[in-house]
């Protein structure tokens, strides 16, 4: 699901507040830089960007699991305006928690290797690109919801 409920700093000191879908999407750009940034010369400093990425978007994750998922949010609102979309609103709400325990296990999973100070880069980016699929794909059917709930015309005149 995507929501207006969620708000990030853009990247800079003073930039402009990112909301809903664009700091989702900011998030997963920041995973995306981290994962394909270069290791090979300073794999330690890879994974503090992987790290730092993967908290970025568990945080993001979380607001948009609370602002998804409050009463009166955009999960309940959907639900009213088409019942019909109940079924695919409850699969979206089921991927949230999930979603953020992999952010997290995956962050801990940097962090201990860093600590041991030797980190598996092609794992940890195979983990990580699976990750943002997984966020991809939840994003996108939020998308396609939204729009079947706020937008489409279900027939009738005019």
């Amino acid at each position: 699901m995507v929501t207006n409920g969620l708000e990030r700093m853009a990247p800079g000191a003073a930039g402009p507040r990112l909301s809903g879908h664009e700091a989702l999407r900011h998030a997963r750009q920041a995973m995306d830089d981290a994962i394909i940034a270069p290791a090979a010369g300073d794999p330690l400093g890879w994974g503090r960007g992987l790290h730092d990425a993967l908290a970025e978007l568990a945080d993001i994750l979380r607001r948009h699991r609370e602002a998804s998922e409050r009463a009166g949010g955009t999960l309940e609102e959907m639900a009213q305006l088409e019942p019909r979309l109940v079924p695919r609103l409850d699969r979206s709400r089921a991927e949230h928690l999930p979603l953020i325990e992999r952010a997290d296990a995956l962050r801990e999973t940097v962090a201990a290797q860093m600590g041991a100070g030797r980190v598996d880069v092609d794992h940890l980016r195979q983990e990580a690109g699976r990750l943002q699929s997984d966020v991809r794909h939840h994003m996108a059917v939020g998308v396609d919801l939204m729009y079947e709930a706020y937008e489409r015309d279900m027939g009738g005149e005019g």
